[in-house]
């Protein structure tokens, strides 16, 4: 038998893992297989389904140091039951093929459960956007304050690039979505199975066509990595971004997402946010985890990228889909410190872009004049000490520069600055609100893709589970 350090590092960690979130998976492969096998004319492979299905239904043992692992656990029971249905069940199947499906299988549903909490969080940011439509704010680049926009702006902003990522989403569930059953232990089998049945069967978009990359290949793990990584990325910098606003009364979250001080009665700290950037953290820990399984590594069934991998992609799709929660509660019902938008907005030289804008409107010539000339302005208010808000006419015409007092005051208003901004993806109420109607119908878009695609597995599983005729 097995030496008991193997057991206790190896065997029982892969035996409690795979019962605790792979056993759906593994008894759909195993009934689709027997279905299959039953339509091919196998003896007794239609015993095998139906007796696979009760067993579903019933307590899985817990790990048995004589058993290997789940698969032969069910081996055993169901040759303890029927021997003849057990053995029309091995036929043309190995751990080979059945594990990489299963992992394939499990991926798919994780993949869907994250591409939900992301649709749920574009909702949300788009729903707070089409509240904050007219809330000006001080964008900043290279963390230096530089042009008025508004939060919606920036919102929507956000919500383009998880649109991207959600996109990313469904084609990683392109590449996750290809069947590796009857691949067998690489080299596919003598026995006239139909691959395609079993790929339909399990609701697979097609077999994978070679039957050596079907249980070698670890680029669709990689794959789901990568997206995992680009989403988390981002959202780590919006977690940044919101934070910080918090630290500044820009932004404050509802009493339920904050925890007091033991000391100082006044701290509420936003930590549902911290808590975020950290799953967030974590998550990419574990994505290069999972590329460095399959990494350096011989392109053939091997551990690395499969038993020993699944750990880290559970962690992964756990991290990141707490943190989108987490952050998808943080932005449902914030308190928006508007007036401390204004005021920042108002007081700074965020605007200033305009006020060469303007010169350039009205006595012509090209903006690099007009640049060096606001420049020049600037430096000689700071010289004097002064603001940008006690800029006079009298200081432009020192500069030979005749701007009316009506066009003067509307070069220097955060709100005129965003209004005059009006082309296509720019912050004018009237054009982010028919941005934000175009995301929201990109939205619902999505929400229908995702929606089929999870009633096509359901149906699947409700079919493999004896639910409803084929």
């Amino acid at each position: 038998m097995w030496h008991s350090t193997y057991r206790r590092t190896v065997l029982r960690p892969d035996y409690d893992y795979a019962r605790a979130h792979l056993l759906p998976h593994l008894f759909d492969a195993l009934t689709a297989h027997a279905l299959m096998l039953d339509s091919r004319g196998v003896p007794r492979a239609g015993q095998a389904a139906a007796r696979l299905r009760a067993l579903r239904r019933e307590p899985f043992p817990p790990y048995d140091p004589q058993v290997e692992d789940v698969f032969f656990m069910v081996d055993r029971r169901l040759a303890g039951e029927d021997p003849e249905a057990a053995g029309a069940l091995r036929t043309a199947l190995s751990r080979n093929d059945l594990d990489t499906t299963v992992y394939r299988l499990s991926a798919r549903e994780r993949l869907l459960r994250a591409t939900r909490r992301l649709l749920a969080l574009r909702r949300t940011l788009l729903d707070l956007a089409g509240r904050e439509v007219d809330t000006v704010m001080v964008a900043y680049t290279h963390h230096q304050p530089a042009q008025p926009t508004t939060l919606a702006h920036y919102l929507s902003g956000l919500e383009n690039v998880l649109s991207r990522d959600t996109r990313r989403m469904f084609a990683a569930l392109g590449h996750v979505n290809l069947s590796p059953m009857g691949a067998v232990a690489l080299a596919g089998t003598s026995f006239p199975i139909d691959r395609e049945r079993t790929a339909e069967l399990l609701a697979f978009d097609r077999p994978i066509e070679n039957t050596y990359d079907a249980v070698s290949a670890s680029d669709w793990q990689v794959d789901l990595a990568a997206t995992v990584t680009v989403a988390a990325t981002t959202l780590s910098r919006a977690v940044h971004d919101l934070l910080l606003w918090a630290s500044r009364g820009l932004l404050t979250l509802e009493d339920g997402l904050v925890q007091g001080s033991s000391v100082m009665p006044q701290k509420r700290n936003p930590v549902a946010l911290e808590h975020a950037r950290t799953k967030f953290s974590k998550a990419i820990g574990m994505t290069q985890s999972v590329i460095l399984s399959a990494h350096n590594v011989p392109f053939g069934d091997i551990n690395d990228p499969g038993p020993d991998m699944q750990p880290s992609l559970h962690g992964m799709w756990q991290e990141f889909r707490e943190g989108v929660e987490l952050l998808t509660v943080a932005l449902t019902n914030p308190r928006i410190g508007r007036e401390a938008w204004r005021r920042e907005a108002e007081c700074g030289e965020s605007v200033v872009t305009e006020l060469a804008d303007a010169i350039v409107r009205h006595r012509g010539g090209g903006f690099r004049e007009a640049h060096g000339a606001v420049k020049g302005l600037l430096t000689g208010l700071h010289a004097e000490g002064r603001t940008l808000a006690s800029l006079t006419r009298h200081d432009l015409e020192r500069l030979g520069v005749d701007l009316p007092a009506g066009e003067l005051a509307a070069a220097l208003d955060p709100a005129a600055f965003v209004a005059r901004r009006t082309t296509l993806g720019g912050p004018a109420p009237a054009v982010m609100r028919e941005a934000l109607a175009a995301a929201h119908a990109r939205l619902r878009g999505d929400t229908l893709d995702h929606g089929r695609a999870r009633q096509r597995f359901a149906d699947a599983r409700t079919r493999l589970e004896g639910g409803t005729a084929w």
